[in-house]
Parts: structure tokens; sequence; C-alpha cells
């Protein structure tokens, strides 16, 4: 094929009207693109600057961390037997029993309940009755022996009732609660 002859001014026209159209393509498709993954990576450092500082921080605060970590297991371990993982009753039962032996105190009436678990918490209430006849005095002390329990041990609704004639002696009806950390923490 054989172009026409043009004129000048139309080979120039022709010309600048290429030379547009080339920097059209080279705009749209090249330069742009570009730019735009140029953003997109600048923002990216940008972001992982962000995150160097910040790791930079924490290890510049590392042993702290770890002595703060440390101190934490060290309670989280302790509070494990304040706060056992399961309910433990017999266990439970041999320290009460052992207690109460040690007041004279004997048992009429021992009967845990359900777990009680409050919605976010970390540790569920196991509510436990207890019935017994004790002298007055031994059974002071045994709420005492009781506030200092390995276990913790809430003493909430006490009832002291004397029993016949000897105003010494009390039966006793109390709820008492020990706690149990909740599975999954």
């Amino acid at each position: 094929m054989k172009l026409p002859k043009l004129s000048k001014r139309a080979k120039i026209v022709l010309s600048f009207i290429l030379f547009v159209v080339f920097l059209y393509f080279i705009y749209f498709f090249i330069y742009v693109p570009r730019n735009t993954k140029i953003e997109e990576l600048d923002n990216k450092i940008s972001s992982l600057r962000s995150k160097i500082d910040d790791g930079r921080r924490i290890a510049a605060r590392l042993d702290v961390l770890r002595k703060e970590y440390q101190e934490l297991t060290e309670k989280m371990e302790f509070m494990e037997v304040l706060l056992p993982k399961e309910k433990d009753i017999p266990e439970f039962l041999v320290m009460l029993q052992e207690t109460m032996d040690e007041f004279n105190i004997d048992f009429t009436n021992f009967s845990p309940q359900n777990l009680l678990v409050d919605r976010d918490s970390i540790y569920a209430q196991l509510p436990i009755r207890l019935t017994f006849t004790a002298d007055y005095f031994e059974t002071i002390r045994f709420l005492d022996r009781l506030e200092n329990f390995p276990r913790i041990v809430d003493v909430r609704d006490l009832k002291l009732n004397p029993v016949g004639e000897n105003l010494e002696n009390v039966n006793v009806d109390m709820s008492m609660f020990t706690y149990v950390l909740v599975k999954g923490n």
C-alpha cells in the first residue's frame, strides 16, 4: 500500500497527532499504573516502618516484659492453688474434714451444688451447704481457720441456733462458696 503524497503541513499535523496519541498511551498505560504502584509501595514502606518502630520499642522493653511475665506466671501458679481448675470436691472434703476433726466438729450434712458460672468470668462458684453441731467457741475457731484455708472459701449464709438447754453448743447451718477456674482460662 502506498501512502498518498501529503503536504508538508499535513505531515506536521499527522506527526503531531501521532505524537499526542503516543503520549496518551504512555501516560495512561505506563505512567499512571507505575505511579499507583509507587504510592502503594510507599504506603507499605510507611506501614513497615511503623511496625519496625513498634518492634524496637517492644525490644527495648523486652527485659522488663520478661520479668513482668515471670511475675505473672508465678502469681498464676499461686492462684491455681486458690482457684483449682477442677471442682476437687473429694480433696476439699478431706481438707474440711481434717479441719473439723481438729476442732471436734462432726458435720451432719455436706451438699455440694452445681457450679455457678457468670458470663465473661474466669472463675465459677461452687456452692456448698454444710450443717454441723459444735461448741460455740470451736465453731468460731473453725470459721477463722476457713478464712485461712488453702482454697478460697467464702461463707455467706451462717445460722447459729442453740442446742437444747446447753447454750455453749450450737447447731450451725451455713452456705459457703469455693471457686474454680473456668476451662479455657
